[in-house]
């Protein structure tokens, strides 16, 4: 499975489409939801070090939770210094050929912002799946 452009490309477009975010055999509805593309970048030793940009793009989600039960599971979700992390799907409905079809979105965890009553959501989509 890799990237479905079309289906990425219309959820850059469309921000009334209702987002799950499924952890532990429980679901958790994604609000104020952004997609969007952007460069990938790559770290890459040079004398000087530095990030440079490659011509790849990469579709990221950010999206705002209001169940607070998960904030204890973050560091074990996210991306980065965890070598167990996993892929967190999020599960849509998208128009494909007239047809409402179900799509899961598989995600890393790349950061997280949360106050008492929410916890804001910085993923990164690495494959889809259509069903």
């Amino acid at each position: 499975m890799s990237l479905d452009e079309n289906v990425l490309s219309q959820l850059t477009q469309d921000t009334k489409r209702e987002y799950h975010l499924h952890y532990q055999d429980k679901v958790y509805s994604l609000e104020d939801v952004v997609v969007t593309k952007s460069p990938m970048p790559v770290n890459k030793p040079t004398t000087r070090g530095g990030v440079y940009s490659i011509n790849d793009k990469e579709y990221k989600i950010k999206g705002t939770i209001h169940d607070l039960s998960l904030v204890p599971f973050i560091s074990k979700m996210m991306l980065g210094p965890n070598t167990e992390f996993q892929e967190i799907p999020i599960k849509i409905q998208v128009e494909i050929d007239g047809k409402h079809r179900s799509c899961t979105l598989f995600t890393y965890l790349i950061n997280t912002m949360n106050n008492s009553s929410k916890i804001i959501f910085n993923l990164l989509i690495v494959r889809t799946k259509i069903e």
